[in-house]
C-alpha cells in the first residue's frame, strides 16, 4: 500500500492535533490511492442500490415512486431537446400551456440533462435516472474521502469518513426521488479548496478557476444546494475566524477570493439568473419545514438496523433524514472531550452543531407535535430566497464535519476506537431491496408502441390522465410531441390553473357538483384538443369527459378522446 505523511509543519494556532490540521499534505501515493476508493465506493453504490433494479433497468427506477422521478426524467429530456430545436429553454410551454412554466423555479437539472442526453437519446430517461442516482453517493463518498484524508493523511480513517458522507441517512433520502439533493459531489470539493489555499497547496489562481467552475456545476446542478452551501460556508468562515484568531488574516483574504469566484460563475449563468429575478414565476410552496428533534436518534426507515412495522407494533422510526444515531453522537462528544484544548475540534463541532440547530426550523417540533419553543432559524424563517430553504436538508451540512470527526478520530488510538466507528457505519447501511429506492415504471402502448403519432401533434394541448407524474414520462419519451395541460415542476402549480376546479379534480379525481360546466370552462381556457387516459389510473373520468359529448376511442391501453384540431 502506498504511504502518505503530513507535513509537521504548523501553520498558524490551529491547535497541535496530529495528522488532522490546516497544514500542507504531501501525498505520495499518486493516482492509485486517490482513485481506487471511487471504484471502491461505486461497487458499494450497486450493491446498495443497483442490484434490486439490474433485471429491468429501463422498467424498474430507484426511487419512492413514479412522481419525482418522472419530472426528472422530463427535465434531463428538455434541455437537449430545446438547444437542439432551438426553443426557448428557460421557459416551457409543453407544460401548463399556454400559460407557461419558468425553469429557474424549478430544479430543472440542466448540466444534467445535457451530460446525460446521449444516454436518455439511445436508451431512454429511465437509465439516465438510474445511472446518475447510482453515481451520486460514489462521488459523493469520494469527495468526502479527499477531504477527509487531506485533514488526516491517513488512508483508512478517511474512506470510513466518506462512507459516512456520501451513504448517509440525508443521501438515503434524497435517493427515494430527489436526485438535485443528492448531488452533493462537490460539497466537500468547497471545503477542499479553500483549505489546500490556506495551506498553500493551492495557487490563487487556479483556486479561483476551480471554485468558480465548481460553483457554476452546482449552480447548474442545484441552485438549493449551493445556496445551502453558501450559508453553512460562510458560517463554518465565521466559526474558524473566531476560534482561530492567528489565521484570521488569511480567512479573510480567502473569503475576498469566494466572492470573486462567485462574482466569476454569475457572469457564466447570468441567463439563468435573468431569468431567475426578473421572469415570470410561481414560487414554491413547502409543505414540510423542519426536522423532529427525535429524528436525530430515532433510525429512520431507510437504514436497515430499524424494526419493520409489523416486527415492532408501534414503532415507527424517524420520517426524516437527519439522522444521526447515538453511537455518532457519543464518539462525537469523546472526541471534543479529549480534544477540548484544540481549538480545531471546536470549529469541526460547532459548525456541525449550528446546521443541527438549524434543520429544526423556526419552532421546536417532539415526536410530531410543534411545541412553544422557538429557535434560533425564526430570526431568518423570512428572508428573501432563504425562506424557500427547507431546514429539514440541512442534514448535509451536520454530517460533513461529522465524518471529519470520524476520520480524525481513528487517526490514534487502537481497536476500541475502530470498534465504535464500525458501530456509527452499521447504524448507516441503508436497507437494500426496499421499496423506497425500488419503483417499477412502464408506459401504455399507445406511447410505448408508438400509436400517438396518429392521433397526436405537436400543436395538441392535451388533459392527460395522470395529470402529474407519469404523464410527464411519457411526454419526455415521445420527445416533446405534444403539449400538456398540466403537469409538475415544482412544489407549485401556476395560479392560472389552481383558479379552475377542474385542476384539482383531475389531481384528486373527486368531481364537484356542477363538473360538467367547470369541465368545458377548464377546456375552453386552456385549449385543450385532446383528452388522454391512461386506464390504469383508476377515477370517474368516463363519467368526467363523458359530459363533454365525446366518445372515446380505447387503443393502446389508454381512453383517447379528440375534441378538436389544433389550429398551429
Amino acid at each position: 500500500m502506498s504511504s502518505t505523511r503530513v507535513d509537521s509543519q504548523v501553520r498558524g494556532d490551529a491547535g497541535s492535533i496530529p495528522n488532522a490540521r490546516l497544514s500542507r499534505l504531501r501525498l505520495t501515493g499518486g493516482a492509485w490511492e486517490t482513485l481506487w476508493p471511487l471504484g471502491l465506493y461505486a461497487v458499494l453504490a450497486l450493491l446498495a442500490f443497483g442490484l434490486p433494479i439490474a433485471a429491468h433497468p429501463r422498467g424498474t427506477i430507484i426511487g419512492a415512486d413514479e412522481v419525482d422521478p418522472s419530472q426528472f426524467m422530463w427535465f434531463f429530456t428538455w434541455w437537449p431537446w430545446a438547444l437542439t430545436h432551438g426553443v426557448d429553454p428557460f421557459t416551457t410551454y409543453h407544460q401548463f400551456v399556454p400559460d407557461g412554466y419558468n425553469l429557474q423555479w424549478a430544479a430543472s437539472m440542466p448540466l444534467a440533462g445535457v451530460v446525460l442526453s446521449p444516454i436518455t437519446w439511445t436508451v431512454g430517461p429511465e437509465v439516465s435516472w438510474n445511472l446518475f442516482m447510482l453515481a451520486c453517493p460514489a462521488l459523493g463518498a469520494w469527495t468526502g474521502y479527499l477531504l477527509c484524508r487531506h485533514v488526516t493523511g491517513r488512508l483508512w480513517p478517511s474512506i470510513v469518513g466518506g462512507y459516512l458522507f456520501g451513504f448517509s441517512p440525508y443521501m438515503l433520502g434524497s435517493m427515494t426521488g430527489t436526485p438535485n439533493l443528492a448531488f452533493v459531489a462537490l460539497v466537500p470539493l468547497f471545503a477542499l479548496l479553500v483549505l489546500k489555499w490556506l495551506d498553500g497547496s493551492l495557487g490563487t489562481r487556479a483556486f479561483l478557476v476551480a471554485m468558480a467552475a465548481a460553483f457554476t456545476v452546482q449552480f447548474l446542478t442545484s441552485t438549493e444546494v449551493l445556496l445551502t452551501s453558501t450559508i453553512f460556508g460562510a458560517t463554518a468562515l465565521a466559526v474558524a475566524f473566531l476560534l482561530l484568531p492567528d489565521r484570521r488574516r488569511d480567512l479573510l483574504r480567502v473569503t475576498g477570493l469566494l466572492f470573486a469566484a462567485g462574482a466569476a460563475m454569475a457572469v457564466v449563468v447570468s441567463p439563468f439568473l435573468y431569468h431567475f429575478f426578473f421572469g415570470e414565476h410561481f414560487e414554491p410552496v413547502a409543505t414540510y419545514f423542519a426536522t423532529d428533534a427525535s429524528a436525530f436518534v430515532l433510525p429512520p426507515h431507510l437504514v436497515a438496523l430499524t424494526p419493520k412495522p409489523d416486527a415492532a407494533a408501534g414503532f415507527r422510526g424517524a420520517v426524516t433524514t437527519t439522522y444521526v444515531g447515538l453511537p455518532l453522537i457519543l464518539l462525537s462528544a469523546l472526541f471534543l472531550w479529549q480534544r477540548r484544548r484544540e481549538r480545531i475540534a471546536w470549529v469541526l463541532l460547532l459548525c456541525a452543531l449550528i446546521p443541527a440547530v438549524a434543520s429544526l426550523g423556526p419552532g421546536l417540533i417532539l415526536r410530531g407535535k410543534l411545541t412553544d419553543v422557538t429557535l434560533p432559524w425564526d430570526l431568518v424563517n423570512d428572508l428573501p430566497l432563504i425562506q424557500h430553504a427547507l431546514p429539514v436538508r440541512f442534514a448535509l451540512f451536520v454530517i460533513l464535519p461529522l465524518a471529519i470527526v470520524v476520520a480524525m478520530w481513528l487517526t490514534t488510538g487502537g481497536r476500541a476506537r475502530w470498534a465504535l466507528a464500525i458501530l456509527v457505519v452499521l447504524t448507516f447501511l441503508p436497507a437494500v431491496g426496499d421499496t423506497f429506492w425500488k419503483t417499477s415504471v412502464s408506459d401504455p402502448a399507445f406511447f410505448s408502441e408508438g400509436r400517438y403519432r396518429d392521433r397526436l401533434r405537436s400543436a395538441d394541448r392535451v388533459i392527460t390522465i395522470p395529470a402529474m407524474g407519469a404523464n410527464e414520462r411519457y411526454q419526455a419519451k415521445t420527445k416533446m410531441a405534444f403539449k400538456i395541460a398540466g403537469g409538475y415542476l415544482g412544489t407549485n402549480f401556476p395560479e392560472g390553473y389552481t383558479r379552475f376546479p377542474t385542476w384539482q379534480t383531475l389531481l384528486n379525481g373527486q368531481l364537484t357538483p356542477d363538473y360538467a360546466r367547470q369541465l368545458r370552462r377548464f377546456v375552453d381556457a386552456k385549449g385543450v384538443t385532446a383528452i388522454v387516459v391512461d386506464k390504469r389510473y383508476g377515477g370517474p373520468w368516463r363519467q368526467l369527459f363523458g359530459s363533454l359529448g365525446v366518445r372515446p376511442e380505447d387503443t393502446g391501453g389508454v381512453l383517447y378522446y379528440r375534441l378538436s384540431e389544433p389550429s398551429g
